[in-house]
């Protein structure tokens, strides 16, 4: 791992050691978006491998998201936020498999909205 790497990575691992619960989330869905508009652009330029990897990544957060929620202390807001996850992770699965980066920017503006939800309760 080459410097700038490393500290990189100690400066995300005291990030996130220090902060909130919704900050948290609020790191999880910005890497998502990332991600996903990086598998967007995968997609548009032919790169499979890519493609694949940065989808990959996005459903594996999506997944740490989901399995997170509190269905009873959080009540309907969390069983919709399971819903929704669920939903997202089907699409990427067929965006995956169809090469369709239309969907993959869906999946992205369902998540930019979720950020800015969460961005106001912070």
């Amino acid at each position: 791992m080459s410097n700038t790497a490393y500290a990189l990575n100690a400066y995300t691992q005291s990030k996130t050691a220090v902060a909130s619960p919704v900050d948290l989330v609020i790191m999880l869905y910005d890497g998502a978006i990332d991600y996903l508009d990086k598998a967007a652009t995968a997609v548009n330029m032919k790169e499979t491998k890519e493609k694949i990897k940065y989808i990959d990544k996005t459903v594996a957060i999506i997944d740490e998201l989901l399995k997170s929620l509190n269905l009873e202390a959080g009540g309907e807001i969390a069983v919709n936020l399971q819903d929704l996850y669920i939903y997202m992770m089907r699409e990427l699965t067929m965006a995956n498999l169809q090469n369709d980066a239309e969907k993959i920017k869906h999946v992205e503006s369902l998540l930019r909205e979720l950020v800015s939800a969460w961005r106001q309760i912070r």
